[in-house]
């Protein structure tokens, strides 16, 4: 639970600690509580409670927010749910962070809650299909927030995997099946286009070939193609057939675009990447 208000250092918390056990003469106890509340002690708490340990694009999400009062009675003035992604990509040398709302869902409006009550308010949505995947930097959350009326607002984080369907599924299914290990990962966001960044080290099949592949698709058409730029890195090799390593290898870049039928299922979508990679290693 994180609540947004400055009152974190030590000195302010410690008279604040006094206060509350020796309130000073002609002070109205129960105002007192409502001035502690309005800063954040003792105030209202919200706690996000999830159905699902994970979540599937295009699936129902079905959760809810218990409301628990705090010291006084407060009036909340809106009580919703923020759905986020947070990852981060490299741009021209530097990491650029991503931080977005994919959805927002609207729990309640107004309502009062008592001094010490607990109250559960249900919320359901439909997960979008259009998203990148969970992996080494794209994260997703639920960002639940309360706004409280002459009072500090306060929200609750809960982080959540979201998992693929369809042509993605199928994509990523192909180079697990193919032997490649995801070693880096990274996502532009909106601002930057869409673009999901997926780094593989061969580690069986082509090991011995190339060090790295890399592919950088489009979000927002996931469901009818995968398609966006790729990059294989080959290993170069000494006269002796020793291989040199990564500094000297040798680079083949371009475009690539995959059709739902060439993807229908992880089996053919095996096959077309395969096919894909050994049409051009040969160029390298």
């Amino acid at each position: 639970m994180i609540n947004r208000h400055p009152l974190d250092q030590p000195f302010l918390v410690s008279i604040i600690y006094i206060l509350c056990y020796d309130i000073p003469k002609g002070v109205d106890y129960f105002m007192f509580k409502k001035l502690l509340a309005s800063a954040g002690i003792g105030s209202a708490k919200i706690d996000l409670i999830l159905n699902q340990e994970s979540l599937t694009m295009g699936e129902p999400v079905i959760g809810q927010i218990v409301l628990k009062g705090g010291k006084v009675e407060q009036e909340i003035e809106s009580l919703y749910v923020d759905f986020r992604l947070a990852s981060s990509f490299k741009k021209d040398g530097e990491f650029i962070d991503i931080d977005e709302t994919v959805a927002v869902i609207q729990v309640n409006q107004r309502t009062l809650i008592k001094e010490g009550e607990t109250r559960e308010f249900p919320f359901q949505f439909i997960c979008p299909k259009c998203l990148p995947v969970s992996r080494i930097h794209t994260r997703f959350y639920f960002q639940s927030n309360l706004e409280i009326k002459y009072g500090l607002d306060s929200f609750d984080r809960d982080y959540v995997a979201v998992h693929p369907i369809g042509l993605q599924k199928n994509f990523l299914g192909a180079f697990e099946a193919l032997g490649f290990r995801l070693h880096n990962e990274g996502y532009t966001g909106a601002k930057f286009g869409t673009i999901q960044i997926l780094k593989f080290y061969p580690e069986m099949w082509l090991h011995d070939q190339l060090d790295e592949i890399i592919f950088m698709y489009q979000i927002t058409n996931i469901n009818e193609e995968v398609s966006g730029l790729f990059k294989f890195h080959k290993k170069a090799r000494n006269l002796d057939g020793s291989v040199e390593g990564y500094a000297n290898t040798g680079e083949k870049k371009g475009n690539f675009c995959f059709r739902f039928n060439e993807l229908a299922t992880i089996e053919q979508a095996t096959q077309t990447v395969q096919q894909f990679i050994l049409d051009h290693i040969g160029c390298l």
